[in-house]
């Protein structure tokens, strides 16, 4: 066992790539379950504010009314500025909207009033856009806000001629207004239910992502220092067998991978729901789990017989390299970041030759199917079996190597 044992005295060396992997895994993990368990209030309505510029050159109880208005709605921002200090603003989102009240607009707003009762449009809910009509704005017509400011000024300006024209006064039609248009009073959010099972299977949906990052990130340069020619030559003229080498080396990166497995269902099962644990539906995650984990093994002892001119110098940056690439790739296409439900047919179709498609389809299966051993073993032995063609593949090369090497 000299191999397994010098297998950890070299991965002291690596061991910050192993911490930090393993911590950014632990931290997502407590952030999913964190974010579906925390129970905001989901009923409250808040409505969207926006900065604004309004200038009230009019500074008639008209206007008074309508820049108060305003200000209970959204922030307003004072000052005198200049046309391109204005443009710079709305260019940069540091405001909404720029409004200018002109004088007359008081006057201008009672004759529309009077109208308004004179001939009776009350009754037909005739609206006008009084912004337009009655206001200077400047906004970016290609924003969505502008739109939306806009026609909020139309309601209250409309809605506070209407009361007029019915002989209400200025003060309790602005008031009427505001409180016929204050949408949180009526508007309540859906909340939305939230079953505990989707959230614990969410934290297991993310696991495999951390399983083979660390074990790769952790493991990878160690092997690769083992492989390194001059070293792997002499264990080949030696009487110690390449196979028992490789071996050894496959158990300690096994014992390595288990061991964080093992951590990280402990960080799930204690961070979400524990009344999960030790039902059935935990027992069938933590056997998927593990199964995913001897398959992730099996393929790192695989890349690391191939001939992929992986030499020691720079290996770390080489490890990062292989780590990011094959746990991105396995992780967006085996269900892992985006749902195996929503995946396309042919993009399903090269997802079933990886273990994180039936770990994700096991998952799926185990907490919304309710799934007993017998429906999930098919997946579990598919993992398996990846893990096993990666092993003989791995094995094949490294015995061809040698004979050609003799």
């Amino acid at each position: 066992m000299l191999v397994f044992k010098t297998f950890f005295k070299v991965m002291k060396q690596y061991k910050v790539s192993l911490i930090l992997y393993t911590s950014i895994t632990i931290f997502m993990i407590y952030g999913l379950a964190r974010m579906y368990n925390s129970n905001p209030e989901g009923n409250e309505v808040v409505q969207k504010q926006y900065t604004l510029v309004i200038v009230d050159n009019d500074n008639s109880e008209v206007s008074k009314e309508f820049v108060n208005y305003m200000g209970t709605k959204h922030t307003l921002k004072e000052g005198e500025f200049s046309e391109d200090q204005i443009k710079d603003m709305l260019y940069y989102q540091n405001i909404s909207e720029y409004i200018v009240i002109p004088e007359g607009f008081g006057d201008e707003f009672i004759k529309l009033t009077e109208n308004a009762a004179s001939e009776n449009n009350t009754e037909n809910g005739s609206d006008e856009n009084l912004a337009e009509v009655l206001l200077e704005a400047t906004y970016d017509d290609a924003m969505p806000r502008g739109i939306f400011i806009n026609r909020q000024i139309n309601q209250y300006l409309n809605s506070v001629k209407n009361y007029m024209a019915d002989g209400v006064s200025l003060k309790d039609a602005s008031s009427k207004t505001a409180d016929g248009l204050d949408s949180t009073k009526f508007v309540k959010m859906q909340k939305q239910e939230i079953v505990s099972s989707a959230i614990i299977e969410n934290s297991f949906q993310f696991l495999p992502f951390g399983i083979l990052t660390i074990i790769f990130s952790g493991t990878l340069p160690v092997i690769i220092l083992f492989n390194e020619k001059e070293k792997k030559n002499r264990t080949i003229v030696s009487s110690y067998k390449m196979t028992s080498r490789n071996l050894q080396l496959i158990l300690g990166t096994t014992t390595l991978a288990v061991g964080v497995t093992t951590i990280l269902l402990a960080v799930i099962s204690i961070t979400n729901d524990t009344s999960y644990i030790f039902t059935k539906a935990w027992w069938l995650a933590i056997a998927n789990a593990y199964f995913y984990t001897i398959s992730t093994t099996m393929l790192l002892s695989m890349i690391t017989s191939l001939p992929l001119g992986i030499e020691s110098k720079g290996t770390a940056n080489t490890s990062s390299f292989v780590t990011v690439i094959i746990g991105l790739s396995f992780a967006f296409l085996g269900g892992t970041f985006v749902d195996i439900d929503i995946l396309g047919d042919k993009v399903a179709s090269v997802a079933r030759f990886i273990p994180n498609y039936w770990y994700s389809l096991a998952s799926n299966k185990i907490w919304f199917e309710d799934a007993s051993f017998s429906d999930v073993m098919g997946c579990f032995g598919l993992e398996l079996l990846f893990g096993m063609v990666c092993l003989s593949v791995g094995l094949v090369f490294t015995k061809f190597f040698r004979e050609k090497t003799a």
